[in-house]
């Protein structure tokens, strides 16, 4: 009797200790593919922050001017990360204030509080804070 029981725990801990080790191992999985897809890939030579899908999409955005700007940042701003992002709002800020320099001063004043000075978009920063105070 006592055998059997025994027999029965020894089953019982087996089995408990192939379920944990199968979910280690997907887990342990799971992470060395995140790891290989690593972060996203950006466009060569433009700021990081725009993944390289984007940027045709931005490139015609950037010919259709300030509505296609507009409507490109709407759709794809939680997509995009700085430098690029606050490159992007520049360029929006340069063609928005042409018409309304307002626009262009909001849109800079969001930009302020994101941008470090050892950004690499600052030094444009900078020359735009220049022309709308």
């Amino acid at each position: 009797m006592l055998k059997q029981i025994l027999t029965v725990i020894f089953i019982a801990i087996a089995v408990y200790i192939g379920v944990k080790f199968n979910a280690y191992f997907r887990k342990s999985m799971q992470q060395a593919e995140q790891k290989a897809e690593g972060p996203p890939r950006y466009a060569p030579g433009k700021l990081p922050g725009l993944a390289a899908e984007l940027e045709p999409a931005y490139e015609d955005a950037k010919k259709r001017g300030l509505e296609g700007l507009r409507e490109f940042l709407g759709k794809h701003r939680a997509e995009i990360e700085d430098p690029r992002l606050a490159d992007i709002q520049m360029d929006y800020a340069v063609l928005a204030g042409r018409a309304n320099p307002d626009e262009a001063r909001r849109v800079l004043a969001d930009i302020r509080p994101r941008l470090a000075p050892t950004s690499p978009a600052y030094k444009r920063f900078e020359q735009l804070q220049k022309v709308y105070p």
